[in-house]
């Protein structure tokens, strides 16, 4: 049962990878809040005349989950931004493993508020004054 379990974990991503093109979100939240935040996302997802499916999975027990839907066009981002403010609405992250980077950089202020975003620029203007390391990743 344990490994059936691990397998279906580890291929879950390309199971709705073979179905589309999948808008995947990395997202977290307090643990204890799991369940109602599972269902928040699927009655947002379900009202949502464009969406085929869509569904979780993650690391439940550390509040991470990777949310999946079908649908949209590849550059139709108007569902990722409203799981993302439900994500805040649940005082959780928006990016949970995989970082902000470029795909999340434009939700940054979702998660930070103004000032503790200029002092992340000013970190990366100190620490790299010549915008040598993954330039435009976060900030352009």
């Amino acid at each position: 049962d344990k490994a059936a379990l691990w397998n279906y974990r580890e291929h879950a991503s390309d199971a709705w990878t073979q179905s589309g093109y999948v808008h995947k979100l990395d997202v977290s939240v307090d643990p204890n809040a799991i369940a109602e935040f599972a269902d928040a996302v699927m009655a947002l997802l379900n009202v949502q005349s464009e969406i085929s499916s869509g569904g979780f999975f993650g690391h439940i027990a550390d509040g991470n989950l990777h949310i999946e839907f079908l649908g949209p066009d590849r550059d139709d981002y108007r569902v990722d931004e409203l799981l993302l403010h439900l994500v805040t609405q649940f005082r959780g992250s928006i990016s949970a493993e995989h970082g902000i980077g470029r795909a999340k950089s434009q939700y940054l202020h979702l998660a930070h508020d103004p000032a503790t975003i200029a002092s992340m620029r000013n970190i990366k203007s100190l620490l790299d004054p010549a915008n040598a390391l993954n330039p435009g990743v976060l900030f352009s």
